[in-house]
C-alpha cells in the first residue's frame, strides 16, 4: 500500500493523519508513507502528469519504490495499491494514466483529475472521496483565489469539477455514463458506475457538507478550524483497504 501525503505534509504525518499503520499491524499488510521534496513555491509535495519539474521525475521514484518494496520486503507485486490525500490523491490518479499496469486498485481522497492525455493501460478498480464543501479544492470548480491568484496552472487545476474528473475515468473503462446513486447514513451519496470493462469498480463518494478531510481521521476535531466538517459515516482508510483487499492484478 502506497500512502501519498497532500503539499506541505509529509510521510509520518500522512501515516498519523490516515491510521494506515495499525489498520496495516492487524491486516498484516506493508504501507508506505513516502515523502516528497518540496517544488518552487510549496512545500513537500508531488509531480502531477501537467506540471512536470526538470530537476525531479516523481513517476520513477514511484516505480522504483515499488520496485524496492517486491524485491527487498516480499511485496506481492500483483497486490500493489495506491492512496493519497489532496496532491496525494492527485498523484495516484496520475499513477492510474500511466502505469496501470502495476496498480492493482486505487483510492484518491480530496483530490483528482483526469488530464486529458491520460490512457490507463488497463481498467483499474478506483475509489474516490471529496467533500462538498471543500475550500481548498472546490468539488464544483468554483476556484480558490487566495491559492491561484498568480498561478494560471494552480487556477485551470482548481476549475475542474472533481465529480466529472472521475466520470472520465469510469469513461475510461466503458462504465455506462451514468451513475448508480445510494445515500449513506445522513451526509455521504455514493455513486456506482456499472458496466465496466472486465466488471471494474468505479465509486464516487460526496461527503456532504466535507471539508478538506480525511473521512474518519483521528484528529477531525483538532483539524476542523482548518480543514472543515469530517464525517464518521465512512472511513477512507479502512473502507478503501476492504475495496482493495479484493482485487490483484492478473500473474
Amino acid at each position: 500500500m502506497l500512502n501519498w501525503h497532500g503539499t506541505g505534509s509529509n510521510g509520518p504525518a500522512q501515516a498519523a493523519f490516515t491510521g494506515y499503520e495499525a489498520l496495516a499491524e492487524v491486516e498484516e499488510f506493508l504501507v508506505v508513507h513516502p515523502t516528497g521534496v518540496p517544488m518552487p513555491s510549496a512545500g513537500n509535495t508531488w509531480e502531477l502528469a501537467d506540471h512536470r519539474d526538470p530537476g525531479r521525475d516523481d513517476l520513477a521514484f514511484a516505480t522504483t519504490l515499488i520496485d524496492m518494496v517486491v524485491e527487498d520486503w516480499c511485496g506481492d507485486p500483483t497486490r500493489i495499491y495506491s492512496t493519497g490525500f489532496s496532491t496525494g490523491g492527485y498523484f495516484t490518479a496520475r499513477l492510474i494514466c500511466e502505469i496501470a499496469d502495476r496498480i492493482a486498485a486505487a483510492s484518491s481522497i480530496a483530490g483528482i483529475s483526469h488530464p486529458d492525455d491520460c490512457r490507463p493501460a488497463r481498467p483499474v478498480p478506483f475509489l474516490a472521496v471529496h467533500g462538498s464543501a471543500d475550500a481548498s479544492i472546490p468539488i464544483d470548480g468554483r476556484g480558490n483565489p487566495a491559492r491561484t491568484a498568480d498561478d494560471p496552472w494552480l487556477q485551470a487545476l482548481f476549475a475542474e469539477v472533481i465529480p466529472e474528473e472521475f466520470g472520465e475515468f469510469a469513461q475510461d473503462a466503458n462504465c455506462s455514463p451514468e451513475p448508480s446513486t445510494t445515500s449513506i447514513g445522513v451526509d455521504v451519496i455514493r455513486y456506482d458506475y456499472q458496466g465496466c470493462d472486465d466488471g471494474t469498480p468505479m465509486t464516487f463518494y460526496e461527503i456532504i457538507g466535507g471539508g478538506h478531510t480525511w473521512p474518519s481521521t483521528p484528529f477531525a476535531e483538532q483539524l476542523a478550524t482548518s480543514l472543515g466538517y469530517t464525517t464518521f459515516e465512512l472511513d477512507a482508510t479502512a473502507d478503501s483497504w476492504a475495496f482493495f483487499r479484493q482485487h490483484q492484478l492478473d500473474d
